[in-house]
């Protein structure tokens, strides 16, 4: 800043004295007062300095969105009603949080960019629509969309015979598979203690009551597409003999009727094309029904039909910003993250990304509560109950993938093994998580419910899940860098936890017995690899006996001959992990003899292993050969390098499989490209997808 001084103005031609600090255009000296005022004998006082005008610019363009808002204006001055924009949709990528946000409305890592938007309602079906020429009609007249209602295609032609063959086109075929009321209540009790937790989307008391009178009133083909869902998902949950001691039938057969039936209805429903959200729930059963007899590509192929038909209906945009009733929200929010949870897990099995469909939404997570705190007449939501509840293990799964969404931005386990993320702050979600579980369902956990035990054993087995991700092996190899010893104590107590966490389940302890129907084998094999790797580091010990034991469980559980399928590349899983756990076997019995420990005998599951593995068995002494109930120590040397099974015809599932190029256990930890192979063998092993 500049600072002058200004005395009286003087006319220089009558005086001839000293000039003023600004007649002279200099620079003041800064005192008070300055060195010329005082020779001028002139007040000193300070006159800011003036900037010169400026050049004249062009206004600024008026952009679209101001001129927009102009016109609104406008129109609303002259008395128009204008709706105000929905910027709900507008994308947002959401920063990483550092506490649990409940509300993923405002913490999603997307949003769908769309400019206007609008739910079409008619009867039990709705649609979503964007389109800014049909969101302004205020019923959906789209010609290409056709009736919001159950359309009747008068050419006899069903669009859904695309997928499913047509067994009959009319319904009251299936009339005699209705069951009577007494064998329909025992359905009832069963799918609200084996299925009804297991995926949340029915609301029983309102589905029971239409149930009930379908007989009296006219019913609808999407709810009779639900009603043989219903009996579908009940018998998909049963025993063979508890299907023998309600309908005189066998499992296998009245499964098949039930499909069958199933299937038909729902292409009488037109589910290809619905926007019934009665059809689609009942197309979210039928998926699930047959998780073990479809392949995952074919599931994967299924689901994606599944997400269109929800964001077409709009289940992608929560439904209270919509204007929907609070129960028709909650309703709307289960089935939405059910098909998210199938779509993620479908993924993860086939070793794909999940649609991107599922990381572009809003819909909130459900509230923890039970069918008889809603009803489609209550005016407000029900508070969330501080327990766990029916609900409960959905949610968890839910908790799940919304935490993964908000760690990577996309709902994929694979996000927490990626070694560009620091591993600080993976393990600080993996925790925050595990504290908010705890708060949330764990201290309230009763020991004497199934359920409780049930949801207990979830959080805790997807916690070490999680963990194993954070701390999986082949990360730091893709780094550069040896796996320090602590991850690798956290990988063998995590991998042990998860392995016992399935036994307790498979085994039905503690009534447990009615979620074994949805239990498979495809989540566990990167646990079995991650403890041969530690047990063959550690030799011997008592941790390393607990792991055997655990082995021995796991073997009985899903080896021979359930689960050692035809599949090539699935068989090919269990010869290589059969070729390393008698590789770590043999080490182990080793590293005992050296401490003189004689009295081990070998284990039946060991010895199924080697005769499928084409060794010869030859019993090390006759001491050995003394061993009541078990088999002696062998010593085996095998006929070749790479993994193949020459197995003895008497063995179920034993046929001959091509080779498989991995090298042994150590040489294996320590090349990605082999963890790279493994992960490959892995995704194209297992055809089905199981619940967990």
């Amino acid at each position: 800043m500049i600072w002058e001084c200004t005395a009286v103005w003087v006319d220089e031609t009558r005086f001839s004295g000293p000039k003023t600090c600004r007649q002279r255009k200099i620079k003041c000296d800064r005192h008070t007062p300055c060195s010329n005022c005082v020779k001028a004998e002139q007040q000193c006082s300070f006159v800011p300095p003036v900037r010169g005008k400026r050049k004249r610019t062009n206004p600024r363009k008026e952009g679209i969105h101001a001129k927009l808002k102009r016109y609104e204006e406008l129109l609303r001055s002259y008395g128009a009603k204008i709706d105000p924009s929905d910027d709900s949709d507008c994308p947002e990528v959401a920063s990483q949080p550092d506490a649990m946000d409940a509300d993923p409305l405002n913490s999603s890592s997307q949003r769908l960019n769309e400019t206007k938007s609008k739910l079409v309602t008619v009867g039990e079906s709705s649609q979503y629509v964007n389109s800014t020429p049909w969101s302004d009609i205020g019923e959906c007249q789209n010609p290409e969309l056709g009736s919001l209602g159950e359309a009747i295609d008068q050419s006899g032609v069903h669009e859904s015979d695309l997928l499913f063959e047509t067994e009959q086109s009319k319904l009251d075929i299936y009339e005699g598979l209705h069951p009577s009321s007494q064998i329909l209540l025992k359905l009832k009790e069963i799918y609200i203690d084996r299925v009804d937790p297991l995926m949340k989307i029915l609301h029983l008391p309102t589905f029971w009551m239409a149930l009930i009178n379908r007989r009296q009133e006219k019913h609808s083909r999407s709810l009779e597409a639900t009603i043989f869902a219903f009996y579908l998902a009940t018998i998909s949950s049963l025993k063979d003999e508890e299907c023998q001691n309600l309908f005189q039938t066998g499992k296998f057969v009245l499964y098949s009727r039930y499909r069958q039936a199933t299937r038909q209805a729902l292409v009488n429903a037109g589910f290809l094309s619905t926007s019934s959200l009665l059809t689609l729930q009942a197309y979210a059963l039928y998926m699930m029904c047959v998780r073990n007899f479809y392949r995952c590509d074919t599931l994967f192929i299924l689901s994606g039909i599944s997400i269109r038909l929800a964001r077409k209906m709009g289940l992608h945009q929560d439904g209270a910003p919509l204007g929907l009733s609070p129960f028709d929200s909650e309703m709307r929010r289960r089935l939405w993250w059910h098909l998210v949870y199938v779509d993620f897990r479908i993924s993860e099995v086939l070793g794909t990304r999940p649609s991107l469909d599922l990381s572009s939404s809003n819909t909130k997570i459900p509230l923890n509560v039970t069918d008889d705190d809603l009803s489609p007449s209550m005016i407000n939501l029900p508070p969330e109950r501080n327990s766990i509840t029916s609900i409960s293990f959905c949610l968890i799964r839910h908790e799940i993938l919304f935490t993964l969404r908000k760690f990577s931005g996309n709902m994929h386990f694979e996000s927490l093994s990626s070694s560009t993320s620091p591993l600080s702050q993976k393990d600080a979600i993996v925790t925050q998580l595990e504290d908010h579980l705890e708060q949330k369902y764990l201290r309230y956990y009763d020991p004497s419910n199934p359920l409780h035990t049930f949801v207990s054993i979830a959080i805790r087995s997807s916690i070490c899940k999680m963990r194993l991700f954070t701390h999986s092996p082949h990360q730091f190899l893709a780094r550069g860098e040896p796996i320090p010893t602590h991850d690798r104590d956290i990988v063998f107590t995590n991998a042990t936890k998860l392995l016992e966490y399935v036994i307790m389940v498979q085994e039905g302890r503690h009534g447990l017995d009615n979620y074994t129907w949805q239990m498979g084998p495809s989540y566990i094999w990167n646990a079995v690899l991650y403890l041969l790797i530690e047990m063959r580091r550690r030799k011997t010990g008592t941790e390393v006996g607990r792991a055997w034991e655990l082995l021995a469980g796991v073997f009985a559980l899903y080896h021979y001959p359930k689960f050692r399928e035809k599949n090539r590349t699935s068989r090919a899983v269990y010869a290589v992990l059969e070729k390393w756990t008698l590789e770590v076997w043999d080490e182990y019995v080793a590293a005992l003899k050296g401490d003189d420990l004689r009295e081990l005998y070998t284990p039946e599951y060991i010895n199924i292993i080697r005769r499928c593995q084409g060794r010869e068995m030859q019993p090390s002494s006759a001491q050995d050969r003394k061993g009541a109930g078990s088999e002696p120590i062998v010593r085996c040397e095998p006929r070749h390098s790479t993994v193949q099974s020459h197995c003895h015809r008497d063995l179920p599932g034993c046929e001959t499989l091509e080779s498989y190029d991995f090298p042994d256990l150590l040489s294996f930890e320590t090349d990605l490209d082999e963890w790279v192979q493994w992960e490959q063998l892995l995704s194209d092993g297992f055809t089905h997808i199981d619940g967990a």
